[in-house]
């Protein structure tokens, strides 16, 4: 098997962990009240600069996996291509947001006073920011569900990874849902768990691109030996 699709299924995968880490690591992720993300922020400082770092590095790991592999699943399925494209962009916005988190961490320095305005500035971040930010990573998400049924229709992956991805958000509407009409609490759980359904899907991906003969099923066997074939070549 070449060993460029191997490297970027390990990559992919390394990418898929580091995603999830970046928001484990920040506190209490998806809120937008300017106030409360500069209290929680200055209460766990360390955890935000980690998961700057986590953020910075999966996004980098993102690309450099897509541009591996992109050359070797030819031709490309429209469906497949637009997954690339859109994850890319995707993984170019998940570092966008990396540096709002910066700027959270630098702003709840000791030295930085919580002032009005500095509560104003990260109001306009979490408000207009967004409006620039969320274009960019919405494509994470749907590149994601895009290149995992494109691949599929190739024969490259099996059905497992978009599995996996419907199990998340599914739980994760479940696990909110009972959080707020049962308990009448707003759990970061949802959050974590739609995030891990989408991390888990990737790494899947991942382990399927670096393992092509675990994935294939009676349905594709005669597409995953030509893949085989032609990444051997």
């Amino acid at each position: 098997m070449n060993e460029s699709i191997r490297t970027a299924g390990f990559l992919l995968m390394m990418a898929a962990i580091t995603f999830w880490l970046g928001w484990f690591f920040m506190p209490d992720p998806g809120t937008t009240d300017a106030a409360h993300i500069l209290q929680i922020v200055k209460a766990a400082r360390n955890g935000v600069l980690n998961s700057v770092i986590a953020q910075i590095v999966s996004s980098l790991l993102f690309s450099v996996a897509l541009c591996l592999v992109s050359q070797h699943f030819l031709p490309h399925k429209k469906m497949t291509l637009a997954g690339i494209v859109l994850l890319n962009i995707g993984a170019m916005g998940w570092c966008v947001d990396a540096f709002f988190h910066l700027l959270a961490y630098y702003m709840t320095d000791n030295t930085v006073h919580i002032q009005e305005d500095v509560v104003r500035v990260m109001a306009f971040m979490q408000t207009g920011g967004l409006i620039f930010l969320i274009p960019l990573l919405l494509p994470f998400f749907i590149g994601t569900g895009l290149l995992t049924i494109g691949l599929n229709k190739q024969g490259i992956i099996s059905k497992r990874p978009l599995w996996i991805m419907i199990a998340g958000f599914v739980l994760a509407l479940v696990i909110g849902l009972v959080s707020i009409y049962v308990f009448d609490y707003h759990s970061n759980l949802a959050s974590l768990t739609l995030l891990g359904g989408v991390a888990f899907a990737q790494a899947w991906m991942g382990f399927e691109w670096a393992h092509p003969d675990q994935c294939l099923t009676p349905a594709n066997n005669d597409v995953g030996h030509a893949y085989s074939d032609r990444s051997a070549a």
